[in-house]
């Protein structure tokens, strides 16, 4: 398998596993849409194809895509090596931006069938746009965790950033390593462990292991192997 024929079989695994959930979302419910969605280059590639294939109006556009958002401090997976090496992170509160999404049209992802894993992830057991703010269900959030830390992992040593400045980047030609990570300022880590509570693990065990198979599927020379080790309060 590919790189982008595995995250299409995260893709399709998380959206049967998220179906379990009970969520208030709906078509048209476009509060969480936002500037705010972080991504991996893999996932931009994705979107790029896509966009060739189906959209190729919108290829001229993303290269004027608004570059004032900018991602979190910390990768997934580099908050996660911190909280297993009992490291704080500090709070990051600018990398927040609430603008519509660009590829929202009258309450509609136009690009609905690649979007980030970010926004499959938004899911809350109430409206959002009715109650002010999302409800999670703990375990959903877990989930999500688990599920990102593997996509990051899939394209570790790649730029990880906003998804309008990894489109960008992309629409300008500057895929390599060096020339995006200027812009982009992070890099995608391996998977250093996962942050599980005893009855969460028991819960996602399964689920973990599917995850972990496909990544096995991807092994490839200089590429770290996964870590699989919980919080030292929570042993494995």
């Amino acid at each position: 398998m590919t790189p982008l024929d595995t995250l299409s079989a995260i893709f399709a695994l998380y959206e049967k596993w998220a179906g379990t959930f009970v969520l208030a979302c709906r078509k048209g419910c476009a509060t969480c849409c936002t500037q705010s969605v972080t991504m991996t280059t893999l996932e931009g590639d994705l979107i790029h194809e896509f966009l060739a294939r189906q959209r190729p109006d919108f290829i001229p556009l993303l290269a004027a895509l608004p570059g004032n958002s900018r991602a979190p401090l910390a990768t997934t997976n580099q908050f996660a090596a911190a909280c297993l090496r009992g490291e704080d992170i500090a709070a990051d509160p600018g990398s927040w931006d609430l603008t519509p999404c660009v590829f929202l049209r009258d309450g509609i992802c136009s690009i609905y069938p690649v979007r980030p894993f970010m926004c499959r992830s938004f899911g809350s057991r109430v409206r959002c746009d009715e109650q002010g703010e999302a409800e999670v269900e703990p375990l959903f959030l877990t989930l999500n965790t688990i599920v990102m830390q593997c996509i990051e992992h899939l394209d570790q040593g790649r730029p990880w950033g906003n998804m309008n400045t990894v489109l960008r980047q992309k629409a300008a030609g500057k895929t390599g390593k060096e020339t995006m990570h200027r812009a982009i300022e992070q890099m995608a880590r391996p998977i250093p462990g996962f942050l599980l509570l005893p009855e969460e693990k028991a819960a996602l065990q399964e689920k973990l292991q599917t995850l972990l198979h496909l990544l096995g599927q991807q092994r490839q020379p200089g590429k770290k192997e996964p870590g699989t080790g919980c919080s030292e309060a929570v042993p494995g």
